[in-house]
This record gives C-alpha cells, structure tokens and sequence, in this order.
C-alpha cells in the first residue's frame, strides 16, 4: 500500500450498544476514528430483486493504516461522505493491526 493511493478520507462509526426498553439500539452512534486515509476500489456491483424489488449493491476493497489500540469490529462503518460502507470483512494480514484491508458492502436503497 503506497501514500500516493489514499486518497480518500473517511470516518469510521461504532453504533450504539445502548439498548431501549423494547430493545431496539437507542441513542447515537461514535466515531471510532475521524478523517482516516485510504484508498477505495470498487470490487463488484449487482442488483438482486429482493422482495420483489431491485435492490443495487455495490462491494469496495478499502486499504488503510489501523490503530492497534483501537480496533475495528465488524459491527463498525465507514462513512464516506454521505454514503454508508458496511464492513463485511476485516483483513488485518500482519496479524498487528498496523495495515488493514477491508471489505465493505453498500446497499442503495431505491
């Protein structure tokens, strides 16, 4: 992973572990970490019917610099602008934290 090809910033979200009475999620979400470098590259798009309606979906490969004091969780997500990236998969190969591939989905609703 090269300086020159994170070119993207993004901010990573941890949402709310805090439960409601009816125990839905209740409250706002964190920033995990603000205004991360990375590069984004689109994997793969479709667009399933699902319910009887065509749902797009998009899958990007993120490269980025972790922190290992403060680790990624799957339930964690990327905001890239106003766009949602959901991580689908963390790829941590130094096994330290340090360089981390991610595979995010986004979904976009019609």
């Amino acid at each position: 992973m090269s300086a020159g090809k994170r070119r993207h910033i993004v901010n990573i979200l941890r949402p709310t572990a805090a439960l409601g009475p009816d125990g839905q999620p209740q409250g706002q979400d964190t920033v995990h970490w603000r205004d991360v470098p990375c590069s984004i590259e689109t994997l793969a798009s479709s667009e399933p019917e699902v319910g009887g309606q065509q749902i797009a979906t998009t899958t990007y490969k993120v490269e980025m610099y972790g922190d290992p004091e403060k680790p990624l969780k799957h339930s964690d997500y990327l905001m890239f602008g106003t766009r949602r990236l959901n991580i689908n998969q963390i790829d941590d190969p130094h096994q330290n934290g340090e360089q981390l591939t991610l595979i995010c989905g986004e979904r976009h609703d019609p």
